[in-house]
């Protein structure tokens, strides 16, 4: 019989953190799992690691294939998985021992699509945070989506436990890493009719490296990125029939991101973002007045002005650290 859960686990180069996070899901209380490691070109001694680990624990399955970077690596994961719901871990993240049981009985007992749960933030200085999410309770696709894109919650799908016939139309955007979870869960969100949100205490704990695709330095790759996924998002959505009832979610997505490129100086695009934002404002006049926006909407206005008038304001922010 196949297994109940598959978890994907896509490595590239996390050699220092592997062992912590295979450890934690060979030793789940819930036992029915495949476990699915796609090393995606590892270039240090992960997939020794691999290999130790698949000779002792028949369940995991390996996949070695070149790097194309993380959306294909899950991609490589999904298709080879069996099980009827999908859990995603990256190599260097790690579950509570009781995550797989806890979630999986609640997919069942609720008839749930996918399961959202709460992580935790685990820094190098090992302070934790724990992650926001929307309210627990029941959720259809639309409602829950605009959620996401109206709070401070986390788009991550390895807070997410989900059937994996929900995979059966998603596309994979190839080298698209910062943002691919954001496009990933928009599309799973929409394909799923019943969304559980768990209360529970966080199963995940999501390690903050400084070399992270995340949280790592800031380079014109992930500023092209970050820039396409909303578009990606947007371009999925056009289409549905629910595209009228999350337009301005998708619209609020895309004002965050023009917000954390300039967050993180990328002021070489800051007239034409700030143009893009004053097109949002005009068809949704209050998104500048919430989070992210509002606390950069001097510094929009003004760089929609004339770029000169942007740099201006864009010192006053640096100097009194609203952009740090």
């Amino acid at each position: 019989m196949p297994p109940k859960v598959s978890v994907v686990i896509p490595v590239y180069n996390v050699s220092k953190q592997l062992e912590k996070c295979l450890d934690s899901v060979v030793a789940q209380t819930f036992p029915d799992i495949e476990i699915i490691v796609v090393n995606d070109g590892s270039t240090d001694n992960s997939p020794e690691i691999i290999a130790r680990y698949a000779d002792k624990d028949s369940r995991i399955v390996v996949i070695d294939k070149s790097n194309e970077g993380l959306a294909y690596a899950r991609k490589s994961g999904i298709e080879a998985a069996q099980g009827e719901y999908i859990q995603h871990l990256d190599g260097d993240d790690f579950l509570e021992p009781d995550a797989i049981e806890l979630l999986y009985n609640k997919a069942i007992e609720d008839a749930a699509d996918m399961v959202v749960f709460p992580f935790w933030f685990d820094y190098v200085d090992e302070k934790k945070k724990r992650s926001s999410r929307p309210a627990p309770g029941v959720y259809d696709s639309v409602s829950f989506f605009q959620s996401m894109a109206f709070c401070r919650n986390y788009w991550s799908v390895c807070s997410y436990l989900h059937k994996r016939s929900l995979y059966a139309e998603v596309h994979f955007e190839k080298g698209l890493n910062y943002g691919e979870d954001a496009y990933l869960a928009s599309q799973l969100t929409y394909f799923a009719n019943k969304i559980v949100v768990l209360e529970s205490h966080p199963l995940l704990h999501y390690v903050i490296r400084n070399d992270s695709i995340s949280f790592g330095s800031f380079s014109e790759k992930k500023a092209r990125d970050i820039e396409l996924y909303p578009q990606l998002q947007r371009r999925f959505y056009q289409d549905k029939p629910t595209y009228p009832q999350v337009e301005e979610a998708l619209a609020n997505v895309e004002l965050g991101a023009i917000v954390l490129l300039l967050s993180k100086r990328w002021f070489q695009e800051a007239p034409r973002l700030a143009r893009r934002a004053m097109e949002i404002e005009k068809q949704f006049p209050d998104l500048l007045h919430r989070r992210p926006a509002r606390r950069y909407r001097k510094l929009l206005k003004a760089y929609a002005r004339s770029e000169f008038w942007g740099k201006l304001v864009a010192r006053y922010y640096l100097l009194t650290r609203k952009i740090k």
